[in-house]
This record gives structure tokens, sequence and C-alpha cells, in this order.
């Protein structure tokens, strides 16, 4: 009698704790996304570009030309762009994972450099139709670099500018690449 108790507790005990929800299992409790991943959504879609890259740690200089490609991923609290592109020093292609801190109150992009293997982790801040991205990076070779850019979106959305700089030294601020966006039909 007592074992089949012992047996029974046991077996409440187990199935108590595995129905519990989890972060990371089957049982993870879902929630919806808010307004802070909504503002990512003026990104959406498929984007072609003209760019100057400018002469620097990210190679030599000359124009590059592209497609940027934006989806949400399951549950749309993140958004991954997907970058191709031709440059004077090669191909281009980079993804970066888009998502909202609600911790520190900010968004936040991950660039992953799938031909050289570098990153550049950021934080992006809003202001109209203008978006601000502050990162900190390594190249493929492993050279460390401070980035800034502004992404300003046309009214109505449908084209962007973009400006970015770049140090490599934390002080000293050199242009590093321009350019315009147009969002397919």
């Amino acid at each position: 009698m007592k074992r089949t108790l012992m047996v029974a507790m046991l077996v409440a005990a187990f199935s108590f704790v595995f129905s519990q929800p989890t972060s990371i299992g089957v049982h993870a409790q879902t929630g919806k996304p808010g307004p802070e991943h909504k503002r990512l959504e003026v990104f959406v879609g498929s984007w072609t570009y003209v760019a100057d890259l400018k002469p620097g740690i990210f190679g030599p200089a000359g124009k590059c030309t592209g497609v940027e490609r934006f989806q949400w991923l399951p549950g749309e609290f993140f958004l991954q762009m997907n970058r191709e592109g031709k440059c004077p020093g090669g191909d281009l292609r980079e993804t970066i994972i888009f998502g909202y801190d609600p911790v520190n109150k900010r968004h936040t992009g991950t660039l992953f450099d799938l031909a050289s293997g570098g990153s550049t982790s950021a934080t992006l801040t809003t202001s109209g139709n203008t978006w601000n991205w502050a990162g900190t990076g390594y190249t493929g070779e492993g050279r460390g670099f401070q980035e800034r850019c502004t992404l300003t979106f046309a009214p109505g959305g449908g084209s962007s500018s973009l400006t970015c700089e770049i140090a490599t030294d934390g002080k000293t601020w050199t242009p590093s690449w321009e350019a315009k966006y147009t969002k397919s039909k």
C-alpha cells in the first residue's frame, strides 16, 4: 500500500512538473507581438538597392547593387532580413535579425556577414520616418569597429535612403555606405 501510494505521488509530481509552461519547450506560453514589434512592419517586403561603398575595412570603394528581403519569423516577434548583392570586392550576403528588447525598451538588430563570418550587434531608435542604427562589430578577419547608420523612409514608404559611418578607433568617424532603396511592388 505504501509503495502504491509512493508511486502515485511520484507520478503526480512528475505530471505536474512536466505540464508546467517552460521558456523552451512545446508548453511555452505564447504572447502576442506588441506595438513595438509591429513598428518593424515598415521594412517587410523586398527592396532593391544601389549603394556607394566607401573604401575601408568592408572592401574597396565602388557601386554595390542588390536586394534585401524582409520577412517575419514565426510568431512575428522577430523580423529577418536577407541581403544579397554585388560589390567591387565580391558578393555580399548578410542576414539581420531585428527584434524588440522589452527590458531596455529599444529595438535591436544583429547582423551576420555570411560571406566573411563577421557580425554586428546594434540598437535602433526611431523618430517619425527615421531609424538610427548604432552597432559594434567585427569583420571576418577580426577587425573591430563601431557603426552608425541613418535610414529615412520617404512619405508613403516606397523608397528610403541610408547613410552609414564607421569608426575603427572608437573616435574617428568616416563615411562607409550610402544607398537608395526602392520597394518592389
